[in-house]
């Protein structure tokens, strides 16, 4: 919960100009749907009903669409090369990436989440390993990423003593 909040309030401060806009157009359309479910609420009770019960729908579904459609048209950003090794002589994890600034914006911080978990053949079973990781870090990193640059980073897990197969996922946000 805290990293869904840290998450969240890490987002909202790395508002720019098309954030606002975007988030401007959705409280404007939520409003003129309220607006418009009272103003007809006498002539078609069930229309409105309909129309209120969308605009709430709407209330709770188009902010998620909406960031993700942002960060896919103005911040987009992949990770690739990722390598990790198990020391030996410790329980430690090391885990290597690379970030790619594939959008049209420099970036000056990034939000990386790296999650650890169990390998499956079974595609269920592989989910549930995802939503469940053996381990999970957010780092983030204050390093500026120009446009169609790169930048390998290295993240350490201590105290890791799961010695099975794992796969790592790594996600980064960027702003």
């Amino acid at each position: 919960m805290a990293e869904l909040k840290f998450s969240t309030l890490e987002y909202i401060h790395n508002f720019a100009l098309y954030d606002y806009l975007a988030f401007a157009w959705f409280f404007l359309t939520f409003l003129i749907l309220i607006i418009l479910s009272i103003v007809i609420m006498r002539r078609a009770v069930k229309t409105s009903m309909f129309l209120l019960l969308f605009s709430f729908l709407f209330l709770l579904v188009a902010p998620f669409f909406l960031r993700y459609y942002l960060n896919t048209t103005l911040r987009t950003v992949s990770v690739d090369n990722i390598k990790f090794q198990k020391l030996n002589f410790s329980n430690t994890l090391i885990v290597d990436y690379k970030i790619n600034n594939l959008s049209k914006i420099d970036f000056k911080e990034c939000e990386i989440h790296i999650s650890v978990f169990k390998p499956s053949a079974s595609k269920f079973k592989l989910f549930v390993n995802k939503l469940k990781p053996i381990t999970q870090r957010t780092i983030l990193l204050k390093k500026k990423i120009s446009v169609n640059t790169s930048v390998e980073e290295r993240s350490i897990f201590d105290n890791y003593t799961y010695s099975k197969d794992i796969n790592i996922s790594v996600a980064t946000q960027c702003y």
